[in-house]
């Protein structure tokens, strides 16, 4: 074999190496786009439980997308998002969004979310609750519009919004889903034991002894 003909195999080798190596690359380039979707999803058991995830920004961030798509058509509950910037020991209050189904394909007419064009660096914490459990201020420490009330299960609670005649939206399935943003960490929550510890004997003296719970409101187990 002659010297030309080596050189030309071994620069047919060098070709595909090459070939392989941009494949490669081009295999985990789309590997690391598919992993920026980072899927939470978990039960809802009340009807005023807040579901809370954290997120850090390292750095600015453009098309940031949240979005639930767990409602599917009515199976499971409405549910209502909102946004939040830390700011010293507490988060304010960037965005509230009951529904938007144009975020993600999948998502259900009572879905939620967000498409944020720019988000700043920073810690983040996004909050997810059965509507309509509308925050009560522009800081989290001021809690939610249900927090005062008797955690009632989902599978007994007409939402505002259920269909009546389908009788709706008992279902506490939820699924959360967050495009372009950096580490996520979901808040811990009461378990469902502690809360049916904390709410079996309120509705137990609520139907014993009603006198005891008249003019004031039953401490919330989220506070």
């Amino acid at each position: 074999m002659t010297d030309f003909n080596l050189n030309m195999q071994a620069a047919s080798s060098h070709r595909r190496v090459a070939v392989l190596l941009a494949g490669a690359l081009l295999s985990l380039s789309t590997l690391s786009t598919q992993a920026a979707v980072i899927t939470l999803s978990n039960t809802m058991n009340f009807h005023n439980q807040v579901v809370q995830v954290d997120f850090k920004m390292a750095s600015a961030g453009t098309n940031i997308r949240i979005w639930t798509d767990s409602w599917l058509a009515g199976i499971n509950f409405d549910p209502a998002a909102a946004l939040w910037l830390k700011s010293g020991d507490d988060y304010s209050r960037l965005a509230e969004v009951d529904d938007d189904d144009t975020i993600a394909a999948g998502q259900g007419f009572y879905d939620t979310g967000f498409l944020l064009p720019t988000l700043a660096a920073g810690d983040y914490r996004l909050t997810l609750v059965a509507a309509l459990n509308a925050s009560n201020g522009t800081l989290l420490s001021q809690g939610f519009a249900y927090d005062g009330e008797v955690p009632i299960p989902l599978a007994l609670w007409n939402q505002p919004s259920y269909d009546p005649n389908a009788n709706d939206q008992k279902g506490g399935f939820w699924r959360l889903n967050l495009d372009g943003v950096g580490s996520v960490n979901l808040v811990s929550s009461p378990s469902t034991a502690w809360l049916l510890a904390l709410t079996l004997p309120l509705l137990w003296l609520s139907r014993k002894r009603p006198s005891c719970l008249s003019g004031r409101a039953a401490a919330s187990p989220f506070q």
